[in-house]
């Protein structure tokens, strides 16, 4: 296929692994690149042979670009990406879309408008051994969910937050574990196991010296008796990634990087009802195959630039919608925790907005407290 000629918009922190992303596949042709930091857009135009602009607006209208990538901070992603599309260039996203549900939903409606891809960078969907827990999910093989569990390890120390003025702050960054870190996780969520329809949560903040929450617990409703829940902090030390699904005919359990599978003799519901004692359920334990090579940030890329050449949408790996569910149930989490309620779907995005008003003017997070 003909190169897609593409633009990136930011090209430090995670700019960087884009570069090497963009200039590794053969689907794009890297032909600008733009960052408000003149000599560090220069130094990447020097090395990649793309155009200089410090300008996101300058690149899209003056930079030749078909597709443009964001790896800018969280707050200037909707924007860039509805001026991109009300050019007609088509937008691939890093996570998250944006910081409150109500800026990304316009950011996803600006793209519907004007017929334009918008992709967001799930990556961990690539993954090989997350990806068979979704095909064995689809395929039936744990029979109905009744329920998701997963913990994530995020550990940071107080330098990467000190490495960026924006970092761990309300204005700057828009939140913390929940807007940084675990947009892959709970992107997951609700990907093996669907939106719930309330959350409850308790969020804090602990260790870091910083405004935004690090550690985070939530608990998913998903409505006949099917729950989750999420455990996320940058401030614990996890030893590795544990997710455990639950279904009427076994279970699935992944934990530093082995996934096995829990195989009932007899259906739940059936052993549970018919069972004349008291016993145990009997099951087994296999091993899943997840050999393989598993994908990242390139071949979201890749499958990107195919979506945009073969105008086909079907191509990309998690699109503006996904974005968008996982961006409102980070906000849902975030709202459940700071006002000690629990919060329903669809979310008021008013009431989020308000919300962030004013964890961004620096009122204590106590003072949302219902």
């Amino acid at each position: 296929m003909q190169p897609v000629k593409v633009g990136l918009v930011g090209v430090g922190g995670m700019g960087k692994g884009h570069v090497a992303a963009l200039t590794k596949i053969e689907e794009a042709d890297l032909v600008a690149v733009s960052d408000v930091n003149e000599e560090a857009v220069n130094a990447v135009a020097q090395e990649t042979g793309a155009k200089p602009f410090t300008n996101y607006e300058d690149l899209i209208t003056n930079g030749g670009v078909e597709a443009i990538v964001i790896a800018t901070p969280h707050y200037f992603h909707p924007p860039i990406a509805e001026f991109a599309a009300s050019k007609g260039v088509h937008v691939f996203s890093e996570k998250p879309i944006g910081v409150t549900v109500k800026a990304g939903e316009q950011m996803v409606q600006a793209c519907k408008d004007n017929n334009v891809l918008l992709a967001v960078n799930f990556q961990q969907r690539l993954s090989v051994a997350r990806a068979k827990i979704h095909q064995m999910i689809q395929d039936g093989a744990i029979g109905d969910v009744m329920r998701i569990t997963m913990e994530v390890p995020w550990y940071r120390t107080q330098f990467y937050y000190n490495m960026g003025s924006w970092r761990g702050t309300w204005k700057g960054e828009g939140g913390g574990v929940l807007m940084n870190q675990a947009p892959h996780s709970i992107d997951q969520m609700i990907w093996l196991a669907g939106m719930p329809k309330s959350i409850q949560a308790i969020v804090t903040t602990r260790l870091h010296d910083i405004e935004v929450d690090n550690t985070a617990l939530a608990i998913f409703d998903y409505g006949n008796s099917k729950v989750g829940s999420l455990y996320v902090s940058t401030a614990e030390a996890i030893t590795s990634e544990r997710i455990e699904i639950t279904g009427a005919l076994g279970a699935l359990h992944y934990e530093g990087g082995k996934l096995t599978h829990y195989k009932l003799e007899q259906p739940l519901p059936e052993h549970l009802r018919d069972t004349p004692a008291n016993t145990g359920i009997k099951g087994e334990w296999v091993d899943v195959d997840t050999s393989g090579e598993s994908g990242g940030t390139a071949e979201m890329l890749s499958a990107f630039m195919h979506a945009v050449r073969e105008n086909d949408p079907s191509k990309m790996v998690a699109d503006g919608e996904d974005g968008l569910r996982s961006l409102e149930v980070a906000n849902a989490i975030l709202m459940a925790g700071y006002t000690h309620r629990e919060v329903n779907f669809p979310l008021d995005y008013n009431a989020v907005q308000e919300m962030f008003d004013k964890l961004c003017a620096g009122e204590p997070k106590e003072s949302l407290h219902l």
